[in-house]
């Protein structure tokens, strides 16, 4: 009996080791399938990532989250972020702006009519029958837009400043005279486009002085493009003429001023007799800006509208007088600033009285006593009130302040003795921060009366 109870314990222990056994067998063959299926993903992920194949729109959520927040970190792979910056989904998320909605809203912008064509001749774009709107990848073909090379489409991808810089350059035709310096420039595909860009103010480096090629376009930076490609449907084509000082000369940019930069940015004309030390008011050794006047008649110079600026110059060489009583500005001279300026506006009234006239007032700076700086700057609307001729008044429109250490280092120029910023001229990212949204808006203003 004994012995029957042991045969039959022995029994039990034997089955429940091979039950153990079984499970153990089993819970490693299901690891050892979670660890195939994920190692499968990952090497999917790999595989897939530079085509349409490929749609995880968690992974590309997660790496390009990861772009945005630090595009430059080490921790980014850019061949990766490049794939996926290439081939996201549009149901990552309502706030992408895809491929697709860039083209739709930019050809209209640079009035270009789109082309109501199938992709029946562009059979090696094997994305082809996946999208609707394809009129607009059409379009952007046949008017040498899309500028890139490959055989997808991705209409439904996010639309990267690379992308955008791209598309918005061969859309306007803006000329690729331009260079661009920066920490990731080799990672840039289409180069000249993105210098192009960066240069007319479209996009800035980043503090670190990366463009970021594969980071996504904000919603922003898309109104900002947009409301500045209409500025250019009411410019384009028109000639402005330009009179004053270093500031409008732009002595801060490599002499790249007001005008000249109004007429990169919107496709327009300058023609500039400004220069750099000019004054209204009569001082030994320097050039009158009424005598830039007298040359552009002289030269029989034509325009649609005018520039004119001055006064810095005058608060530290000159009285600033008072306005006369009357419009006889020739017989009440131009010593002082006052009656210089009147002088020149006079000028401008009786040889250009069709031609709409600008004065543009100068930023607030460290230049001077301030006193002085808000007096002749007030004096100066004034006259323009007088003369009835219209103001962009930097100095109390912008916020542009030349005694904040911070502006002052990142928008004027830097000299061997201003290190840190002269306060007083501005370089290219003063101007298009601060100069020419104003310049521009009150230019349209005066062509459209």
């Amino acid at each position: 009996m004994h012995q029957f109870k042991r045969r039959w314990l022995l029994i039990i222990v034997i089955l429940l080791l091979l039950v153990g056994v079984v499970y153990s067998c089993c819970s490693c063959a299901i690891q050892i399938q979670a660890s195939t299926v994920e190692n499968e993903e990952k090497r999917a992920t790999n595989s897939y990532v530079h085509n349409a194949v490929y749609r995880s729109v968690k992974d590309c959520e997660k790496v390009l989250k990861t772009a945005l927040e630090d595009n430059h970190s080490s921790d980014v792979d850019y061949t990766t972020l490049k794939g996926y910056s290439n081939f996201l989904n549009s149901r990552l998320s309502s706030s992408v702006i895809t491929r697709s909605e860039w083209l739709e809203m930019l050809l209209p912008a640079v009035g270009v009519e789109t082309i109501n064509e199938h992709f029946d001749s562009y059979d090696y774009f094997v994305d082809k029958d996946y999208f609707d709107k394809s009129e607009y990848f059409v379009t952007a073909i046949r008017n040498g837009i899309l500028g890139r090379g490959g055989d997808t489409f991705d209409p439904y991808c996010a639309a990267t400043r690379q992308y955008v810089s791209t598309t918005l350059v061969n859309a306007v035709g803006y000329p690729l005279n331009y260079k661009l310096d920066c920490a990731d420039y080799y990672l840039i595909e289409d180069k000249a486009q993105a210098a192009t860009a960066v240069y007319l103010g479209y996009f800035e480096l980043d503090e670190n002085n990366f463009f970021n090629p594969y980071s996504m376009i904000t919603n922003e930076q898309v109104e900002y493009i947009l409301s500045e490609l209409e500025m250019l449907s009411k410019l384009e084509g028109m000639t402005v003429m330009s009179f004053g000082d270093s500031i409008m000369h732009g002595d801060g940019n490599n002499f790249v001023g007001i005008a000249d930069l109004m007429a990169q940015r919107y496709m327009m004309t300058a023609i500039d007799y400004s220069k750099g030390g000019s004054t209204f008011g009569k001082v030994y050794n320097r050039e009158q800006i009424s005598n830039q006047i007298l040359t552009a008649v002289q030269n029989h110079e034509k325009a649609d509208v005018i520039f004119i600026n001055g006064g810095t110059n005058d608060m530290r060489k000159v009285s600033p007088g008072n306005i006369s009583d009357d419009f006889e500005y020739g017989r009440h001279g131009r010593e002082d600033f006052a009656s210089g300026m009147e002088y020149a506006l006079g000028l401008l009234r009786d040889n250009y009285p069709e031609i709409p006239v600008l004065y543009v007032r100068a930023h607030d700076m460290e230049y001077g006593i301030e006193r002085n700086e808000l007096h002749f700057g007030n004096l100066a609307l004034d006259i323009c009130e007088k003369w009835e001729v219209e103001c962009a008044d930097i100095f109390s429109l912008s916020g542009f302040d030349g005694h904040d250490e911070e502006q002052k280092s990142v928008y004027t120029v830097h000299t061997k003795l201003c290190q840190n910023g002269d306060s007083i001229h501005p370089n290219r990212l003063g101007y298009y921060k601060y100069y020419l949204p104003i310049v521009s808006e009150k230019t349209a203003q005066l062509l459209g009366e």
